[in-house]
């Protein structure tokens, strides 16, 4: 295996990493909200937490194997369309973990935690609008790589 192949190899791990997590943020709420209150204000507090534990390295290590990639081609670079969609599939992805899902996913375990209703599924709509649309940029951005948009 070449240095090309074992970039790429982990450029895409981070992004299978990437998109896995978002599955497993989709599927957990509701599977821990039928355990009480606990249990579902609990994962809230975990989720809040997965962008430095997960998002970030996986983050990371796409963009630095990225970077390297591109170095290492001759047959594209920075200027071409996949890999501008990729950075800035990057920009939006740390954007949307800071301001969205760690601070929204503390919010919802303080509304579950305080019994509020209604800024429970404020909160948790919130969440799944925007992780339904970090997955679908996601997806978008994997078929650019895929399919190298030019």
């Amino acid at each position: 295996m070449g240095l090309r192949e074992l970039l790429l190899t982990f450029h895409i791990a981070g992004a299978g990493i990437w998109l896995g997590a978002n599955v497993i943020q989709a599927v957990v709420p509701r599977m821990v909200a039928r355990h009480g209150a606990e249990a579902a204000a609990g994962w809230y507090r975990v989720a809040a937490k997965l962008g430095n534990r997960v998002y970030v390295p996986a983050s990371v290590v796409i963009l630095v194997t990225g970077i390297f990639l591109v170095l290492g081609a001759d047959e594209y670079g920075f200027g071409t369309r996949f890999v501008t969609v990729g950075f800035t599939m990057i920009v939006i992805g740390a954007i949307l973990g800071f301001v969205v899902f760690e601070k929204g996913s503390e919010r919802a375990a303080v509304a579950i935690e305080s019994g509020d209703q209604g800024l429970v599924r404020s909160a948790m709509s919130r969440l799944a609008a925007f992780g339904a649309l970090d997955t679908l940029l996601l997806l978008l951005t994997i078929v650019a790589m895929v399919t190298r948009w030019s």
